[in-house]
């Protein structure tokens, strides 16, 4: 009788703790007290989803990157991403360890091959988050965060950042005018600064570099939303171009280097600008060919305009051999050209549309 009654006691002891357990979860009030009890200090993220390059359809990546950002910083956790320039699966990752979060459209079907072996995290928006089945702590904590953050103002805000209408059409149409460009102004707007540039110039270039398409990949190897090469970020120390303050950082520093080449030469301000732009696009290297046989044509080197109207002939054979000075032989320049006007032509709507 009485190992009963101590059986029954320990039993009450248990069942009174899990009630205070389940007291103590509920009035929990913040996400900051995250913790993961497996101990680990880092994650790694898969984004599996398309992000596209037209705002009219949101900015999926972007949001997804703030959100598991987010639910790293209030756990204490480093967040890391893979396979994100890369043609890679995601569920052989996550198998195989090398991703421990795969973020998925809850509307895509699990592949069957891997179908027990993972599972989904209560959804948000339209999208989930994938783990292993066997990692029961991290989809707990995932969970609760996500739970708790759902419901907050500050999920509310980065919804409505990440996915409100960026179009300005109604606003050229109409002759009204709005304040905000795109998800990433805030960064946008203190990176500027670094070359005196107004924002919206700025973000004329982060467009036609990428339509602010955090997950843009050239086949050059060019990424992220200012399509910076890895080397070229290397030089400026920055090595997570995924991180969009990082890549529009090693963007800007990129810029601020060419446009000091041109202010050097005595270039007036609108053409540094026109020149920086040009070879943000072709290179230094390819506008100096540019310059070098504009000047050897006897016109106006120090005038985009000018240089522009001159490049077409640098494709032909009788001008180019008897160029031999020039670095890199024949050049079209076709792309380039366009590029400078298709960024200043959205300039001139930015200006238009977009108070400074």
């Amino acid at each position: 009788m009485g190992r009963l009654w101590r059986t029954a006691a320990v039993i009450a002891v248990i069942f009174a703790a899990g009630n205070v357990l389940r007291l103590w979860e509920g009035f929990r009030p913040a996400a900051h007290t995250v913790s993961l009890a497996s101990g680990r200090d880092s994650l790694t993220a898969c984004l599996n989803i398309r992000g596209g390059m037209y705002t009219s359809r949101g900015f999926a990546i972007g949001f997804q990157y703030t959100m598991l950002t987010s639910f790293a910083d209030d756990a204490g956790l480093r967040m890391g991403f893979c396979g994100v320039y890369e043609r890679r699966n995601c569920w052989q990752m996550l198998a195989d360890s090398l991703a421990d979060v795969v973020a998925v459209n809850v509307n895509d079907t699990v592949p069957s091959a891997w179908a027990g072996r993972v599972v989904l995290t209560m959804p948000f928006r339209d999208y989930a988050w994938a783990v292993r089945k066997e990692d029961t702590g991290l989809l707990y904590q995932l969970n609760m965060w996500l739970g708790t953050t759902v419901h907050t103002s500050a999920y509310e805000d980065m919804e409505n950042r990440f996915f409100r209408p960026y179009s300005l059409t109604r606003c050229l149409e109409t002759g009204t005018r709005t304040d905000r460009i795109s998800p990433y102004d805030r960064i946008v707007r203190e990176q500027s600064r670094v070359l005196g540039w107004d924002w919206r110039l700025l973000s004329a270039v982060i467009f036609k570099e990428s339509r602010f398409s955090m997950g843009a990949y050239s086949r050059r190897g060019a990424v992220g939303l200012m399509q910076v090469m890895r080397s070229t970020a290397a030089v400026y120390g920055v090595t997570d171009l995924f991180n969009p303050e990082q890549n529009i950082k090693a963007g800007v520093m990129h810029l601020r280097h060419i446009e000091r080449r041109y202010q050097a030469m005595g270039f007036d301000s609108v053409n540094v600008v026109k020149f920086t732009l040009a070879a943000y696009n072709a290179g230094e290297s390819r506008i100096e060919d540019c310059i070098n046989f504009t000047l050897n044509q006897g016109r106006d080197f120090t005038d985009w305009e000018v240089v522009a109207e001159t490049i077409p002939l640098m494709a032909e054979d009788e001008y180019v051999e008897e160029a031999d000075f020039l670095r890199h032989g024949r050049f079209r320049g076709k792309e380039t050209v366009q590029y400078v006007r298709d960024v200043l032509a959205k300039y001139d709507e930015y200006l238009t549309a977009v108070d400074g």
